[in-house]
């Protein structure tokens, strides 16, 4: 039978690979990327989102944000409208984001009913407009042909917003996807400080190799359909 120290010796090797795997998974995807990240005042970019609330726009709140973006040239893109090219990169990221671990830990947190939202079936079904849930606890706030601005329905006192798009640039597009979440400020007489994910040092590194990497493949994946572009056409559900 295996002593202690033998398997204890063994789980620290499988750990520390792990980490070292991750750790060199994401520097990888850092140098494929264009990056920022946000502590405070908000983008210019970002803040004039429609549905973001007045108290956030106010510097009523902490906020945090992030930015993964990827350019690629107009010509190596297949030769559909660049709103359908958007709209088959949301399908696929989201579709790919159902079977990541975080989730299926969602699927713990939401109604039976709303477990169907997770379905390949069902992301492939939908055109992203207002008011449709994806993978439990994002519901389309705004869309336009370019983009897309998702409400996180987190529980408890921290928010947030999913902003996936995309834009020409000269004989370039650009494809980004922006994580922006907050909380209000601490209070006079309030001892309770809240985290916000994104503050916290080992969600923040798994929430960007997540976010990069959907951003990165997402992108390749409309690359390679150059040859054999799919119809975009609305499933029965």
């Amino acid at each position: 039978m295996p002593s202690l120290l033998y398997i204890s010796s063994i789980l620290l090797a499988t750990s520390s690979a792990t980490v070292t795997c991750l750790y060199f998974f994401h520097r990888s995807l850092e140098h494929r990327i264009h990056h920022e990240f946000h502590h405070g005042e908000l983008p210019a970019s970002v803040a004039a989102i429609v549905s973001l609330p007045s108290e956030v726009s106010r510097g009523e709140c902490r906020t945090f944000y992030d930015h993964a973006s990827r350019r690629v040239a107009r010509k190596l893109l297949p030769a559909q409208k660049l709103q359908d090219l958007f709209t088959l990169l949301l399908r696929r990221n989201m579709t790919a984001f159902s079977r990541f671990p975080q989730a299926w830990m969602l699927r713990l947190t939401v109604a039976p009913v709303a477990r169907r939202t997770f379905h390949a079936s069902h992301i492939q079904s939908i055109q992203f407009q207002d008011g449709e849930i994806v993978c439990g606890v994002y519901r389309v706030q705004e869309r336009t042909h370019n983009k897309a601005v998702l409400e996180l329905l987190f529980e408890g006192e921290v928010s947030g917003r999913l902003i996936i798009r995309c834009w020409e640039d000269g004989e370039e597009v650009v494809f980004c996807t922006e994580t922006i979440m907050w909380t209000r400020k601490i209070l006079s007489g309030q001892r309770k400080r809240v985290i916000v994910p994104l503050e916290n040092p080992v969600l923040r590194f798994l929430h960007e190799m997540a976010a990069w990497w959907l951003i990165d493949s997402g992108v390749t994946y409309l690359l390679d359909l150059k040859g054999d572009p799919p119809l975009l056409e609305e499933h029965p559900r």
